[in-house]
């Protein structure tokens, strides 16, 4: 799985440059420039551009193991050819105010993302600089940030606020895109942060994926029917085993329970958001999301 270079560049590349040392073969930096190159050319998928885009995923992780099935079902998507030049960070631990235990999956992160994620909950700080800059750096190259918020909005909300303390002239209104699902995750966003996102960039509420035939993909359900098929996924099917194990031990522990995974079932409602930036939304169910990213990729 290929993806696209970030147009931020990490604190340890910058070091590298400034010291002037050169690592890797030619061989290696004609492959890597080849395939920016076929990068720069990739069609869009739904909203979202690879060629310019920047993409941000933010869970929460906090009262709720819905999460973890997310995490999982966003490796998927991205594990699919067409998506091979997405170029992403994962946010573990964007909570906003509300109560209950915090899960950490730092392991599962570390097999969904293979080091494209960023630990709000151990390093706020330093996770908000981070996102402040790939704000910056996508905008300023002409490029969309779209933020898949499954959970809060407190995150974004500071890494906006930060981007805009660097470069305040850039346009976040029209070209930041935060997407947001739930009545709950609104509820649970400190009131400032989720007054400032609204009314700074695109924010863009789509129907709650908890249900099925409101206008988004229904991805909860205590049918457990799906799991064969995610499971024994050649990719990404050591995710979803990971993800299942975390979610059924947490699930009794953070203050709520999800009575789908109870029941052995899914629930991966918070991937709502990226059906609808990836233009996905007029799948149904649980059952679509396999046939379109697992037995039928």
């Amino acid at each position: 799985m290929r993806h696209r270079k970030s147009p931020v560049a990490t604190g340890a590349a910058l070091a590298v440059a400034a010291s002037g040392m050169v690592t890797g073969s030619f061989a290696q930096e004609t492959a890597t420039h080849n395939g920016e190159k076929q990068c720069a050319e990739a069609v869009p998928i739904g909203r979202f551009d690879p060629a310019t885009d920047f993409y941000i995923a933010n869970f929460d992780i906090k009262t709720d193991v819905d999460d973890l099935h997310s995490v999982a079902a966003l490796a998927t998507m991205l594990a699919a050819p067409r998506y091979g030049c997405v170029d992403y960070v994962a946010v573990h631990g964007a909570y906003g105010e509300q109560g209950g235990d915090f899960i950490p999956a730092a392991g599962l992160f570390d097999l969904a993302f293979d080091g494209n994620w960023l630990d709000a909950h151990g390093a706020r700080a330093e996770t908000v600089a981070a996102l402040g800059n790939h704000i910056v750096g996508t905008l300023a190259a002409g490029g969309d940030v779209w933020i898949q918020e499954a959970g809060q909005s407190d995150i974004s909300a500071a890494a906006v606020r930060m981007a805009q303390t660097v470069a305040p002239g850039l346009d976040y209104a029209a070209r930041v895109h935060l997407v947001q699902h739930s009545d709950w995750n609104e509820q649970s966003t400190t009131d400032a942060d989720l007054a400032f996102v609204q009314a700074t960039v695109d924010y863009i509420r789509i129907p709650d994926g908890n249900g099925v035939g409101n206008g988004s993909p229904g991805f909860k359900t205590s049918e457990g029917g799906a799991w064969e098929a995610l499971t024994s996924d050649p990719d990404t099917g050591p995710v979803w085993t990971a993800a299942r194990r975390l979610a059924d031990q947490e699930n009794p522990e953070p203050g709520y329970v999800n009575d789908a995974v109870a029941a052995g079932g899914l629930d991966f409602s918070d991937t709502a958001e990226a059906t609808y930036i990836f233009g996905h939304e007029d799948m149904l169910d649980t059952n679509d999301f396999v046939r379109i990213f697992v037995t039928g990729r």
